[in-house]
């Protein structure tokens, strides 16, 4: 395979086609900033795979540093008004310090590949990439098909409709929080084992 090809086919991995393509819609439902973020993550991506910078990881922490900043930030998360500009940061900063975590290091060998992932691996990564794409394409449906009015969006409601009357409590914020830093921790982990 030449260079060409290669670095090709990691421009077109499909998470960076999933941040393009993210980025777009939250122009197209108005949300500037949170497209600037996806699209410029992956504009990162795509200079990386072509070369044209070197992004280096960094070595992630031990289990107890990584639940020790989720119950820091779970806190702050639970205790900041909800969709503001801090929480807004808060979550931006998870991401992009995860997103360094996760990058693979140049030493490393690249494993985007399908071909390069034990088969218990892929067939859990085609499971959970069908079930965001699920998620994905009801979020999209429920926003198109709301548009019209607010009795449309009633009628049409997104999961985040669905989840803020427990999310509003302090105990489902609280267990929400929980549950979304166990998972991103769990992920990570997972992630950085394989």
């Amino acid at each position: 395979m030449t260079k060409r090809t290669t670095t090709l086919r990691l421009l077109v991995t499909p998470w960076t086609l999933i941040l393009i393509i993210t980025g777009l819609f939250q122009l197209f439902r108005g949300a500037p900033i949170d497209a600037a973020f996806f699209l410029c993550v992956a504009a990162l991506l795509v200079a990386d795979a072509a070369g044209l910078i070197r992004v280096a990881g960094i070595g992630q922490p031990g289990l107890a540093v990584l639940l020790g900043a989720a119950a820091a930030l779970g806190t702050l998360l639970v205790l900041v008004p909800r969709h503001g500009i801090v929480e807004g940061l808060i979550v931006a900063g998870i991401g992009l310090t995860v997103l360094l975590f996760a990058w693979p290091s140049p030493d490393r060998p690249s494993t985007a590949g399908a071909d390069a992932m034990p088969g218990a691996v892929r067939r859990a990564a085609i499971l959970w990439s069908a079930v965001g794409v699920a998620t994905c394409l009801w979020e999209v449906a429920s926003f198109l098909l709301g548009l019209p009015s607010a009795a449309a969006e009633a009628a049409h409601p997104s999961i985040s409709l669905l989840l803020d009357p427990a999310v509003d409590t302090v105990v489902g914020r609280i267990v929400f929080v929980a549950l979304w830093l166990l998972s991103g921790i769990a992920l990570l982990r997972r992630g950085q084992r394989q």
